[in-house]
């Protein structure tokens, strides 16, 4: 069952988060360290108005326990483009303070002209069973409802299967990005 996230699913939907997210994870909060990076980001999803918060993220559970037993199994997070930094600033001052650099920026990686899927993770139990792909068009749906003709994402270079996958559900490369001195594919899917 797919529905809103909200902030006590944050337990359970950071690792999830960190998993999909990698290095990005270190530069969202101003730290190398990963149990305060995991700190940080949980404590950012059970807050409004930023990037990783739980008003932006939808989770999946798992269909077959018992309604007090479900375990998210899976999460997306996605916002209009057009707020994306906007939604970065919280995140961006905190990082300031850890990192202790007055100048630091996160890079704002949704174009202002799209929804944005910034993150889709299934617990590795649950993959391969259709549960990405039903988080994905889920996104779409929000995308639609909000007015937004296309939807955009980044997907690392050096991982082809996710890049199959979103070219299989209609996205397409329509340019390169540096982010956390990695390369990534930013595409993007008509709605």
């Amino acid at each position: 069952m797919i529905r809103s996230a909200i902030s006590h699913d944050a337990p359970e939907a950071v690792p999830l988060i960190f998993e999909a997210i990698g290095s990005i994870a270190f530069v969202l909060t101003g730290t190398k360290v990963l149990a305060e990076a995991m700190s940080i980001l949980e404590q950012y999803f059970q807050q409004q108005g930023n990037r990783v918060s739980y008003e932006n993220a939808l989770v999946i559970e798992e269909p077959d326990a018992n309604a007090g037993d479900r375990r998210i199994i899976g999460v997306a997070i996605s916002y209009d483009g057009a707020v994306a930094r906007r939604l970065d600033e919280p995140l961006e001052e905190a990082a300031r303070l850890q990192s202790g650099s007055s100048v630091y920026r996160i890079p704002t990686e949704a174009e202002p002209d799209e929804y944005y899927l910034d993150t889709v993770s299934v617990n590795r139990n649950y993959q391969g069973r259709g549960i990405g792909r039903q988080l994905i068009e889920a996104v779409c749906d929000q995308g639609r409802q909000l007015g937004r003709t296309r939807i955009g994402l980044l997907v690392d270079v050096t991982n082809p299967d996710a890049k199959r996958l979103y070219e299989r559900l209609e996205f397409r490369v329509n340019k390169r990005r540096e982010l956390a001195d990695e390369e990534y594919f930013h595409m993007v899917r008509d709605l």
